[in-house]
């Protein structure tokens, strides 16, 4: 629940994940086998958050972490103790298209072919495939802005603009489908 803070409540972070996996409140109420205005109370701060084993019956339900519910979100990190899930998010949203100005008419040369690129991305989904998720959230960035580069070239070529947008479709799903393994994107 990155970007929400740590000043959420309980209940407040129950009806964030709630509203995400797109049930209603008679829904998950429902699933848990409470009242739907056991579960407003809860949501909206009117009665004490309920007990760890109910909130473990939440987590399961909504699919995330325990921590997340309790304010205590875990980052996905490998074996150096780094954090690079937000930096697949800082790759995701980046401003790079925001003008082919920015970088002038030199720019083409600087671009990546996708032959290269595509081996890059299928040794990504190896690492991904053999459960290396910590490998795969820290080559996603560089990947990511290899992706948009040769968005970018597909633009200004024709010869391999397939190629280009084969790698960067690869790319984007392997992105996808990682956060999604992590909890992150869903």
């Amino acid at each position: 629940m990155r970007g929400l803070g740590d000043h959420l409540s309980i209940g407040e972070r129950i009806a964030f994940y709630r509203k995400r996996r797109g049930y209603t409140q008679e829904v998950l109420a429902g699933l848990v086998g409470r009242s739907t205005d056991w579960l407003a109370k809860i949501e909206t701060g009117r009665r004490k958050p309920p007990r760890i084993d109910m909130l473990a019956e939440l987590s399961r339900i909504l699919r995330v972490p325990l921590g997340d519910l309790l304010g205590q979100t875990v980052l996905m990190e490998d074996e150096r103790q780094q954090d690079d899930v937000p930096a697949v998010r800082d790759a995701l949203m980046s401003p790079r298209r925001l003008s082919r100005l920015l970088f002038g008419p030199d720019a083409e040369t600087q671009l990546p072919t996708p032959a290269p690129a595509a081996v890059r991305v299928e040794q990504t989904w190896n690492d991904y495939q053999g459960g290396r998720l910590g490998s795969v959230i820290a080559a996603l960035p560089a990947l990511l802005q290899t992706a948009q580069e040769l968005e970018e070239r597909a633009g200004r070529r024709g010869e391999d603009r397939g190629d280009c947008w084969a790698v960067s479709a690869r790319t984007h799903h392997l992105a996808a489908t990682t956060l999604a393994k992590i909890g992150e994107w869903v």
